[in-house]
């Protein structure tokens, strides 16, 4: 799992690469433009830096409907381990 934190400067620079992305994929409606592309672009254009950061957390996520009921399992656990409060929403 990724999280992405930018500065201001980067909505600027990744919208130039975005426009050459259009340009060079026209044809192509389902041509997705990914984040790592820009920054990609961006660092190895020299306008701009990328540092990773750890985290001890274990990520999850849901893409399927079958994914569902580990997730449920997972978040259940969390709360029982005292890590989220229950109701998580109010």
């Amino acid at each position: 799992m990724n999280m992405w934190g930018f500065t201001p400067d980067y909505f600027e620079k990744s919208e130039k690469s975005f426009v050459t992305f259009l340009e060079e994929h026209r044809t192509e409606p389902k041509k997705e433009f990914y984040i790592p592309y820009a920054v990609d672009v961006i660092v190895n254009g020299g306008e701009g830096s990328c540092e990773v950061l750890s985290t001890p957390s274990h990520w999850f996520g849901v893409t399927y409907k079958e994914d569902r009921p580990a997730v449920v399992a997972k978040f259940a656990q969390l709360v029982k381990d005292g890590v989220y409060p229950s109701p998580l929403y109010k």
